[in-house]
């Protein structure tokens, strides 16, 4: 029975299919305001009026972002039903896209690769978290992907369907998240006589080709820019056109940070690898003259793409994702060259950690949590987290003779799926906003008057099912005295949830309420709290 066992712990599925065992998890957190909220809310009002070109945020234009996301979800909803798990099945299968794509892209680069970087890209746990989440950042990830495996073919063998195919990825990448997309595949290409193993160099012709095939994948952006405007104003048509892309860079309007930001961040983005690495076998096998091919690719596709972003005004974590697959070419190179580069065991040291939050989670007081963690769904929720860890750690024992890269990579993956409920029971159990959806949905039925604060980010239109927005009203206390037996849905971007208010959830930053009329009519400081956002700008 033990040999058994031990042959259970060497794998032979591939990396991209493992990703699936994410797809029971997908609901154990709520929809997380206030980015996959609003998105959610998008994606919803753009099924609700049928408008595929402009889209919307409370009835008013969204032109913060481009439109592929909302219709992979309204896709994905079509296909699988209208729920948050369907959304973010949807982004989980871009995910493990882009496992398969790094995987095909290490063997163009290195034909001895046996899947070194896949596994090493699924082993991130900011990659395995966001693949879960209803944002941008995985799907530009697998444009980009995309891109870099057509470049990489067009260098190695001059065939015109790789132009096609990196035509293919800029188009999508930009309509994804915009021209970032290009910033990401020009770097590669610039470096492509740097990076390339052929005997003869790239030549410039080749070179100035890829970057005016990806330059023209922005053309079919533009021309969605263009049909969303004639349905916009003209400060709305600015901010689409113009602002959206120049203000981050720039001065960004939201998230401005110092450019040394993300440094510190590095190693925590790359977790678990640094962990996992044997340094001082890695200065000799960095050391080297003559870096491979995937190597150098690698770091032409990373670093200076992070030097890009820190000269950027607006940060975010998430904006690092698409660097991640060219740091697992670049660790799965090095990991070619020396097989002990990783040490598997230290694998413990992350088992240990997960022990101790899930201990935290059970017997500390939660930070945020607003809701009974000592009941039936928090038990059920410690005892699944507990399974998963336990699972991993049984794995660690079974695979001592898989190779160290899948057996880290299986190891964090059942890590990761073991964090999500100690995230809902200590931190997002607090954000839910599933219970104020309900009451909305609920009065709305019932006929009872309901009104918004004018900068409410659409936290509640896709929970709540609303074939419409909530109508916004720009004074909330003359609302309430002409709709007394209403409700009003209040957010304020700072300060602490009124401890006098029934149905509410916190952030962060800030709080959402449902208020009743007479609540604020005999206590006008309810509604009196100046939210800290402002209508029509993405923080994202």
């Amino acid at each position: 029975m033990n040999s058994r066992l031990g042959r259970l712990g060497t794998l032979r599925v591939s990396p991209a299919l493992l990703m699936l065992l994410l797809l029971p998890l997908l609901t154990v957190l709520p929809a997380v305001p206030i980015d996959e909220t609003r998105y959610l809310s998008i994606a919803w009002e753009m099924r609700q009026s049928g408008s595929w070109i402009t889209l919307h945020l409370n009835g008013f234009p969204y032109v913060d972002k481009p439109p592929l996301l909302f219709w992979m979800i309204n896709a994905g909803w079509s296909v699988l039903g209208i729920s948050l798990w369907s959304a973010r099945a949807m982004v989980l299968l871009f995910g493990m896209a882009c496992v398969e794509l790094c995987r095909q892209l290490e063997r163009r680069l290195a034909p001895d690769a046996s899947g070194q970087a896949a596994w090493l890209l699924m082993g991130f746990i900011f990659f395995a978290m966001f693949s879960g989440v209803v944002m941008f950042d995985v799907t530009l990830c697998f444009c980009v992907l995309l891109g870099f495996l057509a470049i990489v073919t067009y260098v190695q063998t001059g065939n015109r369907a790789a132009l096609l195919l990196l035509f293919v990825g800029s188009v999508l990448g930009v309509l994804a998240k915009g021209p970032v997309a290009l910033l990401h595949l020009a770097l590669p290409i610039l470096a492509a006589r740097w990076w390339s193993a052929a005997e003869r160099p790239v030549s410039w012709r080749k070179v100035i080709t890829m970057v005016l095939v990806a330059v023209l994948g922005g053309l079919p952006a533009l021309l969605w820019a263009w049909a969303a405007v004639h349905n916009l104003d003209a400060t709305d048509a600015h901010n689409l056109l113009l602002r959206q892309t120049a203000g981050r860079v720039v001065e960004s309007f939201a998230h401005n940070r110092p450019f040394w930001w993300y440094l510190p961040w590095v190693p925590v983005l790359l977790l678990p690898w640094p962990i996992l690495l044997r340094w001082r076998r890695v200065t000799a096998v960095a050391g080297e003259r003559s870096g491979s091919a995937a190597a150098r690719f690698g770091l032409s596709a990373s670093v200076p793409a992070l030097f890009a972003f820190c000269l950027v005004s607006g940060k975010q974590l998430h904006y690092l994702l698409p660097l991640l697959p060219g740091v697992a070419l670049l660790l799965g190179a090095w990991l070619r060259r020396d097989a002990e580069l990783l040490s598997s065991r230290r694998m413990w040291t992350m088992v240990v950690v997960f022990s101790a939050l899930w201990l935290w989670s059970k017997f500390g007081r939660p930070p945020m949590s607003m809701e009974d963690t000592h009941g039936d769904t928090a038990i059920w929720l410690h005892l699944l987290s507990a399974s998963l860890i336990a699972l991993a750690a049984l794995y660690l024992l079974l695979s001592r003779h898989e190779r160290a890269e899948r057996r880290a990579t299986v190891a964090m993956l059942l890590l990761t799926m073991a964090l999500l409920p100690i995230l809902r029971l200590q931190v997002l159990g607090a954000m839910d906003l599933t219970g104020i959806a309900q009451r909305v949905a609920s009065l709305r039925e019932r006929g009872v008057p309901i009104a918004r604060s004018d900068d409410e980010p659409g936290l509640i239109t896709f929970l709540a099912r609303l074939p419409e927005p909530l109508a916004a009203a720009e004074d909330p206390m003359a609302w309430a005295k002409q709709h007394p037996d209403g409700y009003f849905l209040f957010y304020a971007g700072r300060g602490r949830v009124p401890s006098d208010v029934e149905d509410s959830a916190k952030f962060a930053n800030g709080w959402v309420s449902l208020v009743s009329s007479r609540a604020a009519l005999a206590n006008p400081q309810l509604l009196s709290r100046p939210p800290k956002s402002v209508r029509g700008l993405d923080v994202n």
